[in-house]
């Protein structure tokens, strides 16, 4: 048995993927003084860290202070800001750490086409049109009540994500009702991504993917980065639970769409497990859960990277 186990290691080791990506972690607004989950000093080169800047209250302030502290920190030194595959290639050729800014709720943005650019402008790779409060382009998938939503996009919510379209920002649905869901994913031809959600299936959460939801994101390309907040993930939160919403997303929607994100910093004290450092063993954890090398390459960093590559010319 011993034997046995140490062969799947080796066989690991020779297939460990070249990079892991993350679609999201709240470092920018939770920890300013980067002393959370995501340690500066800690971070690689084979890393590639999406950090997403938060407005809980459809803030245009939040989101500039939040992009300049992205600026400030990850344009210098070790790290590169990145916008593309040709720039992340470039910052891998430099063994730099390769980091790119997303948006959590763009409804700053009131839906204007011409505010909707500017996040282009600024280095944007992918946004969500809400958070967990309803705003003026959408409704968050959690009614008052604790029950689902069902309603769709507003109008101005629809004039946004034609403008995130036009703009090749990919379109992030984590936070959104079922029913904007719906209305962004069918007959969808254009990636979109679940940034960082688990799969309602394994574990019961209104902020969990629906197995129809986890299947129009696969009918699109599109990607689900795994969440590993253990209020979504079910149980102890850790690497099994992680490894069952995984299997969950091949199952239902193939090899081609799942991918990590993380929520780290994003979540209460103690709502997280699994930490940066954890990232090499949750990989050696999932190959000896019988997941194969080749999807484990696809999870850590192919899904998103291919979603990344086509969206965002």
């Amino acid at each position: 048995m011993r034997k046995t186990a140490e062969t799947r290691a080796q066989n690991f080791k020779a297939y460990m993927p070249p990079m892991t990506a993350d679609m999201h972690c709240d470092t920018l607004t939770s920890c300013t003084e980067f002393n959370g989950h995501i340690k500066l000093s800690e971070m690689i080169a084979e890393k590639f860290q999406c950090f997403a800047a938060f407005t809980e209250d459809d803030s245009a302030a939040a989101y500039a202070a939040a992009k300049t502290l992205f600026y400030k920190t990850f344009s210098c030194g070790k790290f590169a800001t990145v916008t593309d595959c040709l720039g992340l290639a470039a910052a891998r050729r430099a063994g730099k750490t390769p980091c790119a800014l997303t948006c959590e709720n763009i409804g700053f943005t009131g839906g204007n086409y011409e505010s909707v650019r500017s996040l282009k402008a600024d280095g944007v790779i992918m946004a969500s049109l809400v958070w967990n409060n309803e705003n003026a382009l959408a409704y968050p998938n959690v009614r008052a009540d604790g029950r689902r939503e069902k309603r769709g996009l507003k109008d101005l919510g629809r004039q946004a994500l034609k403008a995130l379209d036009d703009n090749k920002i990919i379109v992030d649905i984590s936070h959104l009702s079922d029913g904007g869901v719906y209305e962004i994913l069918k007959n969808r031809k254009i990636p979109a991504v679940a940034s960082h959600s688990c799969c309602n299936t394994v574990h019961r959460d209104c902020r969990n993917l629906t197995d129809n939801q986890l299947k129009l994101i696969a009918d699109c390309g599109g990607a689900v980065g795994v969440n590993f907040y253990k209020k979504f993930l079910g149980g102890s939160g850790g690497f099994k639970e992680i490894s069952s919403h995984v299997k969950h997303i091949i199952k239902i929607s193939g090899e081609d769409t799942p991918a990590f994100g993380s929520d780290w910093d994003g979540v209460p004290e103690g709502g997280i497990s699994v930490y940066p450092c954890d990232m090499p063993k949750l990989l050696q954890f999932l190959a000896d859960d019988g997941i194969p090398p080749r999807v484990i390459d696809k999870l850590a960093c192919k899904n998103f990277f291919r979603v990344f590559k086509e969206v965002c010319l």
